[in-house]
């Protein structure tokens, strides 16, 4: 859909529970797949208060509800409409009568109303079933663009759903960041950790080389990190994370244990040296330089989700050139960090 007032829709959705056969008995839930990819689960996040503040009270189980049947991220979907009309808040032309600016789209969700380009006439659903296809109706239009979204790409791939909706880069990075706004506490995990994965250093190491694997690598890795993992060198922590990331990005580890130094800048052992933690040097093919990308690159994006992990499965280590978890979290900014993601655990 053309560009609106307020910006330009975009697509995501919700990635698979599992990851991997049973004998990769991860315990890393589906509610940790959903922290490190595009989308969580059905239903995993409450809205933050941020969402309860900026979304209208009639709006926000709409989104929801709608996201939810079909599989999404109700939160991408908010996102959307929050980017798009701001609700269906905005005064701007094509809202709430007529079309946009464009002469091409309308209502809430900017869906095109053109003959060119009907995808209203192709998604528009009559969600109240009042008999009537409302595209000003957010009834109609917000289940109808969740089924555009499952149409385009979501839940499987993200980014491919988002930059087929809108040629943007910049855009899928701006509702990336406004999803991560909305989403407030899992809601599936709330009082309970998500336990430590049940595996050993060298299953998950096979786990991390499969997926290192082939002409198109979902991890790549040096030699030296070949060679660290073969050796079962590398805790199944951290290879309990990278597969999981795996399943929704393309990353570059840049250091794991052997390939960096035994001593941190301030002069303690490394948990590297232990084979404790990694060093991510890039996500989906951006490089992870914060101070160029700032709060809407896709390694400030997966930070952020990392730092949302609980229980075992938590750095205790995580740092990047921009503070993931704000002043009050554990995790930290630091100038040396500006062109990697560290996560890290310190010994049993």
């Amino acid at each position: 859909m053309p560009s609106t007032t307020f910006g330009r829709i975009f697509l995501g959705g919700a990635i698979t529970a599992a990851l991997g056969a049973a004998a990769f008995a991860l315990a890393v839930t589906s509610m940790l797949v959903a922290l490190l990819g595009g989308t969580p689960p059905q239903g995993a996040f409450e809205p933050s208060p941020s969402a309860v503040a900026d979304i209208p009270a009639r709006i926000l189980p709409i989104y929801r509800q709608a996201a939810q049947s079909r599989g999404i991220d109700w939160a991408i979907l908010a996102a959307i409409g929050k980017i798009e009309t701001d609700h269906g808040r905005s005064t701007a032309p094509g809202v709430r009568s007529g079309v946009n600016a464009y002469g091409c789209c309308a209502g809430p969700m900017q869906f095109s109303i053109t003959r060119a380009a009907n995808t209203w006439g192709a998604y528009g659903v009559d969600g109240d079933r009042d008999g009537d296809k409302d595209v000003y109706d957010p009834v109609d239009a917000i289940p109808a663009a969740a089924d555009y979204l499952k149409a385009s790409g979501a839940p499987q791939n993200n980014h491919r759903a988002i930059f087929a909706y809108n040629h943007a880069e910049w855009y899928v990075a701006e509702v990336l960041t406004k999803a991560s706004e909305y989403r407030g506490a899992l809601e599936a995990t709330r009082g309970r950790d998500i336990p430590a994965p049940l595996t050993s250093n060298l299953v998950g190491a096979t786990q991390v080389l499969r997926l290192a694997h082939g002409p198109r690598p979902r991890i790549k890795l040096a030699a030296s990190h070949r060679d660290d993992l073969s050796a079962g060198a590398i805790d199944s922590r951290v290879t309990s994370l990278l597969v999981a990331i795996a399943r929704s990005h393309t990353i570059t580890v840049w250091s794991l244990k052997s390939d960096h130094d035994y001593l941190t800048s301030s002069g303690h052992p490394s948990n590297h040296a232990f084979g404790r933690a990694v060093d991510i040097g890039a996500v989906d093919g951006e490089q992870c330089a914060s101070t160029r990308y700032g709060r809407t690159g896709r390694c400030w994006h997966l930070a952020r989700q990392i730092a949302q992990i609980k229980g075992a499965l938590h750095p205790t280590e995580l740092i990047f050139g921009i503070d993931p978890d704000g002043p009050t979290g554990p995790a930290l900014a630091m100038s040396d960090h500006t062109d990697h993601i560290h996560a890290g655990w310190h010994g049993d």
